[in-house]
């Protein structure tokens, strides 16, 4: 046996529906994709000692143009050239596409500050091996090699174990020590990858040390012409959803839906709504109908219809409060009220035989026809012979 719901409940469970959509929705919308709070990751937007921000805004305040660069790799600027790319500790995985993205992006001739062995990996570097030492205190490190890396740089602090002891021609160990190099220049195609074995040295406590600002300005270059992007996207700052949906043409189809179900909402009120007849002012008016009246006797010029249906009226008032027939003799009338000791007004005996002399005549016009009602009504008025419904 079905159970059917009353109108007020299904009302409430498809209000409880759409709030929950609407919440779900906005939750996905809206929710951070930023892992800057988290300690140890080398984040421009942290301010913990870990954190870069204060390498992010120095190079801003020498000039260097730069972003924050929160997309996948395969979005890199096509023309790579003056480009540099700053990865620092990546955190999250990536696929075999970026990977490839990344790589290709050098080759076009981008730079990229790399830093730790989970980069080396990204960018397809072999040699990087980590110790098994505890990583507990910074050490210092010299320059193996004069060179643009190590200019005005004559040695730098980092907390590392991770060492490149690779030998392939081209590769140039800058900073080391016995056991590897810590900061290496590798080339690829017509780019070059500058690998640091640790992010510490642009930290907001790591750049204060040794000659690291230094090891940091001469690694991503003069400022001229350079556009430096740090990578946030390894760091879990990715596109969200609204973004996404921001390239396809949901947004358009949703917008569709939405008008379509405002027609059909409106569709449906104006069905199912209570039926009213539109308010039409009547046409017979009693003020139209007075001016109509009166267009129909002046068309016809039936001056003598409008005094006999004046005279009449007076007739039947004045017979009425005197208890006369209407069509009784009104010198009677006189007489009843001259008992009554009534006087009759003086001008009202003359009006009276004017009309009579009218009608019976036939002469009558518009003119004299219209000054003889007026009078009988100033009469009626005076005399006090009609009432509010007469």
């Amino acid at each position: 046996m079905r159970v059917g719901l009353d109108p007020g409940d299904r009302i409430l469970v498809i209000f409880s529906g759409a709030l929950l959509v609407a919440v779900s929705v906005a939750g996905m919308l809206l929710a951070p994709g930023r892992t800057m709070g988290l300690p140890g990751i080398p984040s421009t937007y942290s301010t913990a000692s870990t954190g870069a921000k204060a390498a992010y805004l120095l190079l801003e305040e020498l000039r260097y143009k730069q972003e924050r660069w929160s997309s996948p790799p395969t979005e890199l600027p096509e023309n790579a050239q003056h480009i540099v790319l700053i990865l620092a500790d990546p955190l999250m995985p990536a696929s075999s596409e970026e990977k490839t993205a990344l790589q290709w992006f050098v080759r076009r001739g981008g730079r990229v500050v790399a830093t730790g062995n989970l980069a080396a990996p990204l960018l397809g570097l072999y040699g990087i091996v980590s110790g098994s030492e505890p990583v507990a205190l910074w050490k210092e490190f010299y320059p193996q090699l004069p060179g643009p890396i190590s200019y005005l740089a004559p040695s730098v602090d980092m907390k590392t174990n991770t060492r490149w002891q690779g030998d392939r021609p081209g590769d140039l160990k800058y900073y080391g020590d016995s056991k590897g190099g810590t900061v290496v220049r590798f080339r690829l195609g017509s780019g070059i990858i500058i690998w640091w074995a640790d992010s510490s040295p642009l930290t907001n406590y790591g750049l204060t040390q040794a000659s690291n600002l230094n090891l940091l300005l001469n690694s991503v270059g003069r400022p001229q012409g350079v556009r430096i992007l740090w990578d946030e996207y390894y760091h879990g700052e990715r596109p969200g959803l609204w973004s996404y949906l921001g390239k396809t043409p949901l947004g358009w189809a949703l917008l569709q839906m939405a008008l379509l179900a405002i027609a059909i909402l409106f569709t449906y009120s104006r069905r199912s709504g209570p039926v009213a007849s539109p308010v039409e002012e009547s046409r017979l008016s009693p003020i139209e109908f007075v001016e109509t009246v009166g267009d129909l006797y002046a068309r016809k010029r039936a001056a003598r219809g409008a005094l006999e249906i004046a005279l009449h009226r007076f007739r039947s008032l004045f017979a009425r409060r005197l208890g006369f027939p209407p069509e009784g003799d009104l010198e009677k009338a006189h007489a009843v009220r001259l008992e009554q000791r009534e006087e009759l007004d003086s001008g009202l005996r003359a009006v009276l035989s004017e009309c009579e002399q009218a009608l019976k005549s036939g002469t009558a016009h518009e003119a004299q026809s219209l000054m003889l009602v007026q009078e009988l009504h100033d009469h009626t008025r005076r005399l006090r012979l009609a009432g509010k419904g007469d």
